[in-house]
């Protein structure tokens, strides 16, 4: 199998784990692998793919000849640039097109009415070595589990299977990909982005335990193969084994991030955890987790091996909004508590997500998003945005049902531009009584402001013009506490403060 080359094209993320295990998989099955990084994230002014772009992919195709391209489709929103990615492969290249990820498991027909050949869906790394490996020689692969393909004019979607319990069989993603380039602003560059990298992403486990109905998560989980665990931890001694190769490739990392939907909490494996990253990492690092999931007794000892952040979802501090539309059973009690648990155990940074000012919420909706903030133990950092509405979600149907949006239109915002989608992510001018509720509870995230936006309460519409004044004091200090957060874990890093 030797010198038969494969590229894989991961869409607006340099780090891309789903890609850099494919590839870890293929090397070690003995291809060689060219990752084409196109494009690079930007939730605030999303940029689409350029004719120049496509056109330097087309070199990148012909320079290496790959007997078979990967597009890793992980997301919805940027399905205009992948669209015109699989046109330009079609028109200029004749190897396969394989895709795979999140959108492409919930939706393979999408892509196959497209022409595209193959799609895999779920976990990709045994699927796409048998597929490289019967492309190789010639054979049929229309048989191999987790692929789906036309057939006779008919789309054939296998059923999902060669998906391991045990993940560290999957072996370790790529830290630094031997043949890579990076295309960007119409212009490439040779070499692996992430190789400067000052922050280095990791999954500790594969699923989440939670059915919120904005995430997909939880339809992923219901097409596993019965007797796979909707949530699955790699070991201790292989996350670290991962991590020590990327301070090696790495050398400027300061700061890891956790890319766990809810970071592991198994028995005994936070005790064995806080251990070897202590002797081994010793370096800053953030989780994700759930008011549900909090124990304050596994953040001391997270927090005593560098745990310096933890992200946390609320979303809502409606009890109505996130029991009867999120699907989200956490109490308001469970919520202030988990925020003062966070607090006490030590945790340098607390950031707490909400989705506001969607369909679903009232105004009374958004004052309680408001007192429940109120009640919150700080000092913390909030993360206010929108509500997308994402293909393969259950909140998507709901939103139909309560007449909301007619299926044509639901279809028209879910498939919209990303730029237009990245635009309704953020802050929504729905009315003049809700901008300001939203605008007072961004304020009380600061200490200097919430004394003062409190005094307004009562009745914001007569005062409004102080608390714009407010909200553009809050957004002056959002970015110095940026800088404030950032040379802090710097600072951790090299004197550990």
């Amino acid at each position: 199998m030797n010198g038969k080359t494969i590229m894989l094209v991961a869409f607006y993320n340099k780090k891309a784990l789903g890609v850099r295990y494919l590839e870890g998989a293929l090397r070690a099955r003995g291809y060689r692998v060219h990752v084409v990084f196109f494009k690079d994230f930007n939730s605030i002014h999303p940029e689409r793919v350029t004719e120049a772009e496509l056109k330097l992919l087309v070199e990148e195709i012909r320079k290496h000849e790959p007997m078979m391209i990967g597009l890793s489709v992980m997301s919805s929103m940027y399905l205009d640039t992948v669209n015109s990615v699989i046109e330009t492969i079609q028109e200029n290249c004749t190897a396969p097109v394989v895709c795979g990820g999140a959108y492409a498991t919930m939706f393979p027909n999408y892509f196959l009415d497209k022409g595209v050949p193959f799609v895999i869906r779920s976990d990709g790394e045994i699927a796409i070595c048998r597929l490289a490996d019967a492309l190789a020689r010639g054979e049929d692969p229309s048989g191999i589990p987790s692929l789906c393909s036309m057939k006779d004019g008919a789309a054939q979607i296998n059923e999902i299977g060669d998906i391991l319990n045990e993940i560290d069989g999957y072996g370790l993603p790529t830290i630094e990909c031997e043949s890579a380039c990076f295309i960007e602003h119409d212009s490439m560059v040779e070499g692996d982005p992430q190789k400067g990298t000052l922050s280095y992403e990791v999954i500790a486990s594969r699923g989440c335990p939670f059915t919120c109905s904005y995430c997909c998560c939880s339809n992923l989980r219901k097409l596993l193969p019965a007797g796979i665990k909707g949530v699955r931890t790699r070991s201790v001694k292989s996350v670290i084994d991962e991590l020590i190769l990327a301070k090696q490739k790495c050398k400027k990392i300061v700061f890891v991030h956790f890319y766990d939907e809810i970071f592991p909490n198994l028995p005994g494996w936070v005790d064995e955890f806080v251990v070897e990253y202590k002797k081994h990492i010793d370096l800053p690092f953030t989780i994700w987790s759930h008011p549900k999931a909090i124990d304050p007794e596994v953040l001391k000892k997270l927090v005593s091996v560098g745990l310096t952040e933890v992200i946390m979802g609320i979303q809502s501090g409606s009890t109505r909004i996130r029991r009867d539309v999120f699907h989200r059973y956490e109490t308001q009690e469970d919520i202030i508590n988990a925020t003062r648990m966070i607090r006490e155990s030590g945790v340098f940074w607390c950031s707490y997500d909400f989705m506001l000012q969607h369909p679903f919420e009232t105004i009374e909706d958004l004052k309680e998003s408001y007192y429940l903030a109120k009640e919150m133990y700080g000092p913390f950092e909030l993360q206010l945005h929108g509500l997308n509405f994402l293909p393969g979600t259950d909140i998507v149907p709901m939103a139909i049902e309560a007449g909301y949006y007619t299926e044509e239109e639901m279809d028209a915002i879910m498939y919209a531009p990303m730029e237009e989608q990245f635009n309704a992510y953020w802050k929504q001018n729905i009315s003049r009584e809700s901008d300001l509720w939203y605008k007072m509870i961004d304020c009380l995230q600061y200490k200097s402001l919430r004394s003062k936006v409190i005094r307004f309460e009562e009745d914001p519409l007569s005062h409004g013009d102080e608390i714009d004044r407010l909200y553009a004091k809050a957004k002056k200090l959002e970015r110095w506490r940026y800088l404030y957060k950032k040379s802090r874990i710097a600072l951790k890093r090299v004197i550990h403060i």
